[in-house]
């Protein structure tokens, strides 16, 4: 494989940063989600709100 005469240079892009939040917000989104399903809702609705109050969420443009 001949090499390249194009230099290696980093793209450009976003970084995730997902931080678990204090041990009570967790149990407080898990809770919710839970009642929320008991109750008839469904999970597909519930649970993306629950891992944002359980996780903390960081977009970063690199």
């Amino acid at each position: 494989m001949p090499p390249t005469e194009d230099p290696m240079v980093p793209r450009r892009g976003l970084r995730l940063d997902l931080i678990p939040r204090e041990l009570h917000l967790g149990i407080v989104g898990v809770g919710g989600a839970m009642l929320a399903v008991s109750i008839g809702t469904e999970p597909l609705a519930v649970v993306p709100l629950a891992f944002l109050v359980a996780v903390r969420v960081r977009i970063h443009r690199i």
